[in-house]
């Protein structure tokens, strides 16, 4: 995650006086447009999507910031795991380690050859032509081989994946 903003704990700057009572104003705001749109299912779903939008927009800057415990080495973040990926990515690295893996076995069956063995000489290859990735290229990727599904693949109406891949030429 990157992020926009590092304070020590003990550098956090204040609330300003001026948004204080900007955010009382609000919150007086909501509450009165609540009581008034209340039995209005038409108003009230409308106003809970501006809040729930607002709320991922203030969720989203909360976490460009990184609070680091006063005395720590900023120089040393925080290790992050896969524990901490949005869900969707999760989602992501899922379904391809499950596809790699079916491949995986499949190329076994084939070739007769045990999926370690396979493993080791795809790994040989990679290294051999191996270069560093440009974001272009994976963004490239993203968008013109990986496309979300989002209808039912006509060969496969029970699809349940998240993805589905084009044909490479």
């Amino acid at each position: 995650m990157h992020h926009t903003f590092t304070y020590r704990h003990s550098d956090l700057p204040p609330v300003r006086p001026e948004i204080q009572a900007q955010i009382v104003a609000l919150d007086v705001q909501v509450a009165d447009l609540i009581l008034k749109s209340q039995g209005n299912y038409k108003e009230l779903e409308q106003l809970a999507e501006i809040l729930d939008n607002s709320l991922d927009n203030c969720e989203l800057n909360l976490n460009s910031i990184r609070i680091i415990p006063d005395g720590s080495d900023s120089q040393h973040p925080d290790t992050i795991s896969m524990k901490d990926l949005p869900i969707e990515q999760k989602q992501l690295i899922y379904s391809c380690s499950r596809t790699n893996s079916i491949l995986m076995n499949l190329l076994s069956e084939i070739t007769g050859q045990p999926c370690e063995q396979l493993a080791h000489n795809i790994g040989l290859q990679a290294a051999i032509h191996a270069k560093p990735v440009e974001d272009e290229e994976i963004e490239q990727f993203i968008e013109n081989v990986m496309m979300p599904l989002t209808e039912k693949t006509q060969d496969n109406p029970q699809a349940k994946t998240h993805y589905v891949f084009k044909v490479l030429n």
